[in-house]
């Protein structure tokens, strides 16, 4: 058992928890029931690792995208500038909104109109999004 609730995997790791959801939301993508494995075994891993060659396959055959690490509030507004307000209504950041690519692939950050990658986004529970502008320039 890891106690350190992580697993190490080519060089960077995933908290069991993390495994888990990305596990589940995978089969659901799937049509595949999700069997109860104990997290931190090597049995919970091997099923982490199993779904995601699953998922990966099913991509290469059909070329659809499972859209489960996207942020649900950014769905639709790729290319767009957008300001997150943090609860109380105050700007904390803007960026532009990409998608990464690959068969999961998650909403990216990009900080300036000129950058060339960006950041996955992550926001706290309670963040606000608001567009500032709908597309990027010359698009």
């Amino acid at each position: 058992m890891n106690h350190q609730h992580l697993y190490y995997l080519n060089g960077s790791c995933i908290g069991h928890e993390n495994a888990e959801r990305r596990r589940h939301a995978v089969l659901a993508w799937l049509g595949l029931p999700c069997a109860v494995v104990p997290l931190g075994t090597d049995e919970h891993l091997q099923a982490y690792q199993k779904a995601m060659r699953l998922g990966e396959a099913h991509h290469a055959k059909t070329g659809k995208r499972c859209p489960a690490l996207l942020t649900p509030e950014l769905i639709g507004l790729e290319d767009a500038r957008v300001a997150i307000l943090d609860p109380e209504g105050r700007e904390t950041r803007r960026f532009w909104v990409s998608r990464s690519t690959g068969w999961m692939p998650v909403h990216l950050s990009i900080p300036r109109i000129t950058s060339h990658g960006g950041f996955p986004v992550d926001l706290d529970p309670g963040d606000q999004v608001r567009i500032v502008r709908r597309t990027r320039i010359g698009r």
